[in-house]
C-alpha cells in the first residue's frame, strides 16, 4: 500500500488510485472537478460546491494545511493511477485529540463516480487513522437520501447509530443524516477486510 508518510507530503497508495496532501498548484484541478460536479455536490456536500475562483480552491488548500498543521484534520486529495488525474477527496475532519476521534468525508468528481473509488479511499484513510493517528473512533455520516455514500460506511463495516434529523442545511433544505462509526476494537477485527477494500479488492 506504499507509505504513510513521505516527510511533509503524505503519500498513500492502492492499486488504482494514490492520495496525496493538496497543494496550491492542485488548485486549478480541484476547482474544474468541482465545476464538472456542482450540480451533485449542491445536493450532498457543503464545503466544495461554495468555491466558485481559484483563489477560492488555494485558500480552501491552505486551510487545510493548517488544521493538518494543528493535527485537527487530515484532507488528501485522490488521483488516479498511473494517470495522476484528479478525482476527488478524502478527509478526517473534526479530530479530538482527548478522545481520540475524527470523521471521514469524502468526495468523487461525476465522471469517476461508480467505479469504486470512494470505497478504496475511504479504506486507506480508516487505515491511517487507527494505525497511524491511534484513533479510538471514527465517525461516517451521509444524507439518508444517499445510498451511494452511506452502503461505503457499511461495506467497510461501521456501526449503524442511529439518524440524525436535520443535521445538515444544504441549498436544497435540511437533510436528515445517517450515522455510523467504528471503534478501534472493531478496526481489530475488521483490519483483514478493510486492508483489501483499501488495495481496490472486492470484498
Amino acid at each position: 500500500m506504499g507509505e504513510y508518510l513521505n516527510g511533509q507530503n503524505m503519500l498513500v497508495k492502492s492499486r488504482d488510485i494514490h492520495l496525496r496532501f493538496l497543494r496550491k498548484t492542485d488548485a486549478t484541478r480541484l476547482l474544474a472537478a468541482i465545476e464538472e460536479s456542482r450540480h451533485e455536490l449542491e445536493q450532498h456536500v457543503i464545503g466544495p460546491s461554495r468555491l466558485r475562483s481559484v483563489p477560492e480552491a488555494e485558500q480552501m488548500i491552505e486551510r487545510a494545511k493548517q488544521q493538518r498543521k494543528a493535527r485537527q484534520g487530515y484532507f488528501l486529495g485522490i488521483f488516479a493511477s498511473p494517470t495522476s488525474q484528479y478525482v476527488g477527496y478524502v478527509n478526517l475532519h473534526g479530530i479530538s485529540p482527548r478522545i481520540r476521534s475524527g470523521e471521514v468525508g469524502y468526495w468523487v468528481r461525476t465522471s469517476q463516480a461508480g467505479k469504486g473509488i470512494a470505497t478504496t479511499a475511504t479504506a486507506l484513510i480508516v487505515l491511517f487513522g487507527f494505525k497511524e493517528l491511534k484513533l479510538h473512533k471514527i465517525v461516517l455520516r451521509a444524507a439518508v437520501d444517499n445510498p451511494a455514500s452511506w452502503r461505503i460506511a457499511e461495506k467497510l463495516g461501521f456501526v449503524y447509530e442511529g439518524t440524525q434529523r436535520h443535521e445538515q442545511l444544504l441549498p436544497r433544505g435540511w437533510v436528515d443524516l445517517k450515522c455510523y462509526s467504528m471503534l478501534e476494537t472493531e478496526f481489530r477485527q475488521l483490519k483483514p477486510k478493510i486492508t483489501r477494500l483499501a488495495k481496490g479488492k472486492k470484498d
